[in-house]
């Protein structure tokens, strides 16, 4: 497919100057500015106004822009359809998750999906939050659910969806307890110094959940390194020791009903743990991937400004793919 128009003028409005565009696609700046010239003679009109802070599209060329980037979208669709009919292959999927919450949301998001891509086989695999993120690098998965402690990943993408705070979870009849139900809807929970709970048992993540280090760098700090009698990465399990009057723990606050009569606390300074999927640098996502990515998130019950990043993100995404695909088209 030629595409040539299309992609210059693209991959111009993504690099945002004429010299970086040029770079990008192996041809002289001089040559690209004829080629511009050209353009805009045949069609009649100035797409392109240059100025110091860079270039500005007219009306007109925003417009042209726009259809330019919705035909390399569709060659791209065609492209993906024309490799699935020569090779007569399904798509597949494979998901990644821890096998408690990460199987949960497969379970949810499944029928859903079917049900708008009955031609693409899905799958999920649940490991560990590091053998996830080996399986990825490796290319054994296609994308993973994951827990970061930080909002980013370094050596994968990362669309970070959701934002958990870490409470302390006190057992019934700690000294420090209070009536959950005596907290007014909607109001921040109490704050506690964790260095006043020095006679108090622990519960900990083992070294396996993304947020283990914070945790464990805590309750040291706090002195309280010795208290911890217990350690798993099953986090429900734990939420159930400290509901079972073993000791206190961190906990996501998504694991958190007040209903069960389990007081929680803050921390200071807060500590968040994020969730999120990863994706391999440089994997261009098809419809069906994008699509399981908001049913995710749905499914964690996302808010919506992270829904309208998500749009966002995938949006810029697929325009720094353009000239890569183009050779391929």
């Amino acid at each position: 497919m030629l595409l040539k128009d299309q992609l210059y003028m693209t991959v111009l409005a993504n690099e945002n100057s004429l010299t970086r565009a040029a770079a990008k696609l192996n041809i002289s700046q001089p040559a690209l500015s004829k080629w511009l010239s050209h353009l805009e003679a045949e069609l009649g009109t100035p797409l392109v106004i240059r100025s110091r802070q860079g270039l500005i599209f007219t009306e007109s060329g925003q417009i042209y822009l726009d259809g330019c980037r919705e035909c390399m979208e569709v060659a791209r669709n065609v492209r993906d359809e024309l490799d699935a009919l020569s090779h007569k292959s399904v798509q597949t999927i494979i998901l990644g998750g821890s096998p408690i919450r990460g199987a949960q949301a497969f379970a949810k998001i499944f029928t859903d999906f079917r049900e708008h891509y009955p031609g693409v086989e899905l799958q999920f695999i649940g490991e560990k939050n590091f053998q996830l993120k080996e399986l990825l690098l490796n290319g054994e998965i296609t994308m993973s659910l994951l827990g970061s402690p930080s909002p980013g990943l370094p050596e994968l993408e990362y669309l970070k969806f959701m934002d958990e705070e870490l409470l302390l979870l006190l057992p019934p009849g700690h000294p420090r307890s209070y009536d959950p139900a005596s907290l007014p809807l909607g109001k921040p929970y109490p704050v506690m110094d964790l260095s006043t709970l020095t006679g108090t048992p622990f519960l900990a993540n083992l070294p396996e959940t993304s947020y283990s280090e914070m945790v464990l760098e805590l309750l040291r700090n706090a002195g309280l390194e010795n208290n911890i009698i217990f350690r798993s990465n099953i986090v429900p399990l734990l939420y159930e020791m400290v509901l079972n009057g073993v000791g206190a723990a961190l906990i996501p606050d998504a694991y958190y009903n007040p209903a069960d009569g389990i007081c929680a606390y803050s921390i200071s300074p807060q500590i968040t743990a994020h969730q999120g999927i990863g994706i391999r640098r440089g994997h261009p996502l098809s419809k069906a991937e994008e699509y399981l990515i908001h049913l995710l998130m749905n499914n964690w019950g996302s808010p919506y400004y992270m829904h309208q990043y998500a749009d966002y993100y995938m949006a810029e995404r697929k325009k720094r793919f353009y000239t890569y695909e183009y050779k391929q088209l």
